[in-house]
Formats: C-alpha cells, sequence, structure tokens
C-alpha cells in the first residue's frame, strides 16, 4: 500500500470536463482513489481510507471541498491520527489551495508528491496552519474550514459569482474584476451601493465583552494570504486566528485599500475604522448569512456564532 488517499469531488469546477488524467495519475503512483458521487458519501470514504492505512490524504476539489473534509477529519476523527493533507486546487477560486495547496498540473503534482512520499521527504515540505472551528451554526453540526466571512464579503461573493464568473476568466482575474467594480461602484454612486453596505454585528474577542457595530465586513482566517495574494490583517501576536472589521460607513476607503491588503504587520489606518488584531475565540451576533469557504451559512439568532481555531494540521505543499 502506498499509504496516499485521494479524494476527488467530480463537480468541483476544474473537474467537470473529467477526471481520467487524475485517475490515470493516481493508477501510475498506486494512490488510493476514491471519487464521490454526492458529498454525503465523504465520511464513509474517508473511512474507508482511514481502514485502509492512509497517511497522506489529497483532497482534489475546491474551497468548500477542503471545508468539508476538515469538518469530517477534525470532528468525526475516522483516523487514529491525523493524516498529512495535500490540496489540489480544482475548484472555482481555490483561495485556501493558493496558501496551502500544491502547484503545476494536478496530474504531475500527484505524481511528484507520490515520489516525493516514497522517498519519505513528504514532511519536509510541509505547511501547518491551525483551522477555524465554528460552533452554533442553525441546524448545521460545528464545520470546520479556512475563511469565515460576514458583511459586504458575502454580497461580493454573490457579485462575483453572478456578474465576474460568467466570463470564464481565471480566479485571480475574477478576484480583482471583483473588487475593481466594487470600488467604482463606491466611487461612482457617491459612497451609495447595495454591495458597499452596513450591517449590525456584535463582535466579543476573546475574554473581552462584547461590543455592537455597523460593519462593512468581517473576516476571520487561519491562511496565511488570500486573494490576489493579499494580507487583509495586522497587529497580530501568537494567536492562531486572524481577525479584521471595517466599520461603516469606511473612512478614505479608496485611499486606504492598498494598505488594507497589503503591508507588514503595523499600517498607517484610521484604527476607529479599521480593526485588526489576531485571537483564540471570536463570539459573533448578527442577522443573516455568512459565508465559510465559499459555502453559504445562516447565522444564529439568540446565541452567538462562535469562531476559534483549536487544531493545527500539516499541508505538504510542493
Amino acid at each position: 500500500m502506498s499509504g496516499i488517499g485521494l479524494i476527488s469531488n467530480p463537480k468541483s469546477q476544474g473537474n467537470r470536463r473529467g477526471l481520467s488524467a487524475i485517475e490515470r495519475a493516481a493508477e501510475e503512483a498506486g494512490i488510493e482513489h476514491r471519487v464521490l458521487s454526492d458529498m454525503a458519501d465523504l465520511r464513509p470514504a474517508l473511512e474507508d481510507l482511514a481502514a485502509k492505512g492512509v497517511e497522506l490524504l489529497v483532497v482534489n476539489g475546491g474551497d468548500g471541498t477542503l471545508q468539508a473534509v476538515l469538518t469530517v477529519v477534525l470532528e468525526d476523527r475516522p483516523f487514529d491520527s491525523l493524516p498529512l493533507l495535500a490540496v489540489l486546487p480544482r475548484g472555482m477560486t481555490n483561495m485556501s489551495a493558493a496558501d496551502i495547496g500544491l502547484v503545476g498540473k494536478p496530474e504531475s503534482s500527484l505524481i511528484r508528491l507520490a515520489e516525493l512520499w516514497r522517498s519519505g521527504g513528504a514532511r519536509q515540505a510541509v505547511v501547518s496552519r491551525n483551522v477555524l472551528r465554528l460552533e452554533n451554526i442553525p441546524g448545521t453540526p460545528i464545520q470546520r474550514g479556512m475563511f469565515f466571512g460576514a458583511g459586504g464579503i458575502t454580497r461580493a461573493i454573490d457579485y462575483c459569482k453572478t456578474r465576474v464568473h460568467p466570463w470564464r476568466i481565471g480566479a485571480d482575474w475574477a478576484s480583482a474584476l471583483t473588487l475593481m467594480g466594487l470600488l467604482g461602484s463606491w466611487m461612482l454612486r457617491g459612497g451609495r451601493s447595495e454591495i458597499v453596505s452596513g450591517q449590525t454585528i456584535s463582535v466579543g474577542l476573546d475574554n473581552a465583552a462584547g461590543s455592537t457595530q455597523e460593519l462593512l465586513l468581517v473576516l476571520a482566517t487561519t491562511l496565511d494570504k488570500l486573494v490576489l495574494r493579499s494580507r487583509p490583517f495586522w497587529n497580530q501576536k501568537a494567536e492562531p486566528v486572524r481577525y479584521t472589521a471595517i466599520a461603516y460607513p469606511p473612512q478614505r476607503l479608496l485611499r486606504s485599500a492598498r494598505k488594507v491588503l497589503y503591508g507588514g504587520n503595523e499600517r498607517d489606518l484610521p484604527v476607529a475604522c479599521y480593526t485588526s488584531r489576531g485571537a483564540h475565540s471570536i463570539r459573533l451576533g448578527f442577522d443573516g448569512r455568512f459565508t465559510l469557504d465559499g459555502q453559504m451559512f445562516e447565522a444564529p439568532v439568540g446565541a452567538p456564532l462562535v469562531v476559534s481555531a483549536p487544531d493545527r494540521v500539516d499541508f505538504v505543499r510542493v
């Protein structure tokens, strides 16, 4: 047995044209391959791979597929010990994979990964990230993932899916056009926009008391970089969660955009409007939707949504 398992989601954007090349590469490399006909098959597939002694699990899909795999691996614990993970970026946006995923053509990546595994070098090519844990989602068990967003982020995702992705352009171009479109809309409409608008959100960080604010957006992540290689977080110490919020109406939005997206751990921004820091846990209260790795969920009513990141996972990146 190779010790490598592969989970493929054929419904992910990059896999819709077929899996033949990946199937051939998996067979050549001796990788145990499971193709999901439905996401309900995920847990049995992972349990089967765990029973076969898989120690390196490859996820072939998009951000949502990885989110589902992390939830089962960390909450249901089908493996006796956490496997190494590797990510083939085969979704629409692939934000997580851009930070922790394999590079190059998927079939070539698989062959290269298998060779590295057989040579014993896989553990020397690891990047480690904490994984978000979200509690109190209505009608849904605890979820795991890498990126949480609320407020304007959910509206921007809708805009990107309906207005930009139909052009069938690359993920980075889609993200850039979405950002330019939203900033342009804000400027041309004199600071009035359905997407660039405020939402009342209660925020409590770690042991501090919560406060209610009108916010443009809230994000929490454990990734080191997001779309367009941006790093919209600063003032972090050793805490596992990166938290950023922008107040509404945002001050100097256009002039501040570059500093918000790129820069070091200290940034010259109006502190009353642009808040960023590290945290161990975040309690959020608001009405409406939020996103976890591109998947949409409803916020709880009468209880806070709790975001933390207690577990750390090793990803092989070659």
